[in-house]
């Protein structure tokens, strides 16, 4: 069979194809607006320039459009719906790997394919049935098409699809924005419910489980995520049970406990829409597939799928069409257990980077099945879904258990343990080797001194642009002519920073620039906060002891970020690479020091909502933050860091995480040669 290349994908018989799928499916217009009648006004045009984009590497999807729809048996199911263009492109591409992924399925999956449907799986269970197979282990997965590790995905298309070209496009519509509301966030595990390429990954996804069940001579049932294991007798099905959790747990997935069960065909059961009971088999009053999701993608509902996958689709379709969605709305701060204001945890809408602060010596954090569990002294202070938490910091004499340890390798939380104080001893981890070839575009671009160079200059300018706005901001808001005065010398150090030819005077004008914009603050914050500029170890003020926290918890912000998009966090361009330190999250950091940390702690310190007196000083000259200071700096910074704020370059409203990690992709796509010139984010 011919392995298809990205020329397959965008030949113009292909497209036009794909192009025909998309307009008979009569979807919906994407978060852009545009409907298939204004695409197809200029047909011809689009389409080219669609093909141009790829060709040239300047392709980037368009935020996908959630929208919810009602289940037929109460609830709402979300979809995300690309838009018009980019159904046309994933439609494109699943037309050329279909084939590819088809040779590679088994007979027991029946969803989502040509010649397939409900009914055949029906009389596949049927036959079984009168075979002798009475025993069955009807499973349902937990949240399946939200939980797909997309590292693991794409170690299965890579097997399958070695071309470049269709693996980047695949993986940005893995990592796509998502519009809901007013809200936006990028995708970091699952496949966009809704697209027209989910149908054939989820099915590939789980082509590992039939071929565990398969080579062990068992008999199973799949349609999407739903599947039964047929067996002989009670024993051997519970077997078939315990497999199942095996190979689950090596996809990163899990068993709806309350959902699965062992069941003979005395006791009956429903599948598909099917209620089995003895020797009959008859379809309920819903007559529907219960997982349909993945198959409301355009161009790949096939006429044998089911009736209830077409509903679906249609419904998503007809809803997206009237009109947006009404959001949820949530508070933007985070919220802190208000009995003593030590556990700091994520607030009820859906932030980037989700972050749970462990921060009271004696607090134990612990896990009961899909839940964190805090406790002190045997009492439970805060439970906490896992779903909300993307990261974990615990401060001082806080416990993990080996339960959530787990629990949180397995999920890819990182742990970040620190001191009280905010000086940090180590992460817990997963090994993550799935992005080694861009790891290996790190190294080779960190040999060549001039790309360095080039990056370096940009991570500098961003730093010293943005404490210039910083100080521009302060003196618009106060009479202080020191910012005015130290915002002019910036310029001058900004325009100098853009034509250096060394790393040595690049770190010159950094430092001078810094020790300017450092010199404007302190002679404009009071003097009994003993601010006289930075100084870092130990901190000897209050302002500085803020300024230290506050960049610890931003670094390991951006260290998460990174983590997540793939880049390895040791190998950096402007800060040299040594044993134990993560060099690009502090070359990412620089441009988002004063913007954030900084802002933070002048708006705490000028508008006095923190006092000297709310400091302790220490043997040695440190200065260290009461609980009440710290409590109100974390809680600062989360609010600021979920702050929203339109991103200068690509207009896009988003909130600060998430322009850390609009940033790391850049920097990605730069380091890959797909953008040409690294370019930070500036605010004014």
């Amino acid at each position: 069979m011919k392995v298809p290349t990205i020329s397959d994908v965008l030949s113009d018989a292909n497209m036009f194809e794909a192009w025909a799928k998309v307009k008979a499916n009569k979807g919906c217009a994407g978060s852009d607006g545009q409907t298939i009648s204004a695409f197809e006004r200029n047909l011809s045009r689009n389409l080219s320039l669609l093909k141009d984009e790829v060709l040239s590497g300047k392709y980037i999807p368009l935020p996908l459009l959630r929208v919810e729809i009602p289940k037929k048996a109460g609830g709402m199911r979300a979809l995300s719906i690309p838009a018009v263009r980019d159904r046309i492109l994933q439609t494109a591409v699943a037309l050329v790997i279909e084939p590819v992924f088809e040779a590679e399925f088994e007979d027991c999956s029946f969803a989502y394919r040509k010649g397939r449907s409900v009914d055949k799986a029906v009389a596949r269970i049927a036959s079984l049935r009168d075979q002798g197979y009475k025993w069955v282990v009807d499973v349902d997965i937990r949240d399946y098409f939200n939980s797909i590790d997309q590292g693991l995905l794409m170690e299965q298309v890579r097997r399958l699809i070695p071309d470049t070209g269709i693996l980047g496009l695949i993986d940005l519509w893995l990592r796509c924005e998502v519009v809901d509301g007013e809200n936006r966030y990028c995708l970091i595990r699952g496949v966009p419910q809704g697209a027209p390429i989910s149908p054939l990954l989820a099915n590939l996804y789980l082509d590992h489980l039939d071929e565990a069940f398969l080579r062990r001579h068992q008999k199973i049932v799949r349609f999407a995520d739903d599947f039964v294991i047929l067996s002989k007798d009670r024993d051997a099905a519970e077997r078939a049970l315990e497999l199942t959790g095996e190979v689950l747990d090596s996809l990163r997935l899990s068993i709806h406990d309350k959902k699965t069960r062992v069941v003979d065909f005395a006791s009956g059961f429903r599948f598909l829409g099917v209620q089995f009971i003895r020797s009959l088999a008859f379809k309920t009053k819903t007559g529907e597939s219960r997982k349909t999701v993945a198959a409301a993608g355009d161009g790949m509902l096939r006429k044998d799928a089911g009736q209830g996958e077409a509903g679906v689709m249609k419904a998503a379709m007809e809803a997206a069409g009237l009109g947006p969605v009404a959001p949820e709305v949530h508070p933007v701060e985070s919220r802190v257990v208000p009995e003593d204001s030590d556990v700091t945890v994520p607030s009820s809408h859906d932030p980037r980077l989700r972050t749970l602060y462990l921060l009271r010596h004696g607090y134990v954090l612990g896990k009961e099945s899909r839940r964190f569990v805090i406790r002190s002294r045997g009492k439970t202070i805060r439970e906490i879904p896992a779903i909300k938490v993307d990261q974990v910091m615990v401060f001082g004499n806080g416990q993990i258990t080996t339960q959530a340890m787990h629990f949180c390798l397995q999920e890819r939380i990182p742990i970040f343990l620190l001191s009280a104080h905010g000086h940090y001893y180590g992460v817990i981890d997963s090994f993550d080797t799935d992005p080694v070839l861009l790891h290996r575009d790190q190294f080779q671009r960190a040999e060549d001194k001039g790309f360095c160079l080039r990056v370096a200059r940009q991570f500098v300018r961003g730093k010293i642009a943005n404490s210039r706005t910083v100080l521009m901001r302060n003196a618009r808001k106060r009479d202080a002519p020191e910012f005015r005065q130290a915002a002019g010398r910036l310029k001058a150090y900004l325009d100098k920073a853009g034509g250096v030819e060394t790393m040595d005077e690049l770190r010159g004008i950094e430092g001078s620039a810094a020790s300017r914009y450092f010199s404007a603050i302190a002679g404009t914050i009071q003097p009994e906060w003993n601010f006289t500029g930075r100084q870092r170890q130990p901190p000897p003020d209050p302002v500085n002891a803020m300024l230290s926290y506050g960049y610890t918890l931003l670094f390991y912000n951006i260290y998460s970020l990174v983590r997540a998009r793939g880049l390895n966090p040791h190998v950096g361009y402007l800060h040299a690479m040594r044993a134990g330190h993560p060099a690009l999250v502090s070359d990412l950091m620089e441009e988002f020091r004063a913007i954030v940390v900084d802002a933070v702690v002048l708006n705490l310190v000028l508008n006095k909502r923190v006092a000297p007196g709310d400091f302790v000083p220490e043997n040695g000259g440190s200065c260290l933050m009461g609980q009440d200071a710290r409590t109100r700096l974390i809680r600062a910074l989360e609010s600021k860091l979920n702050s929203s704020l339109k991103h200068p370059v690509s207009g896009l409203k988003i909130d600060y995480r998430r322009g850390i990690e609009h940033q790391a992709n850049h920097l990605a796509a730069v380091i890959r040669g797909t953008e040409p010139d690294y370019r930070p984010m500036v605010l004014r």
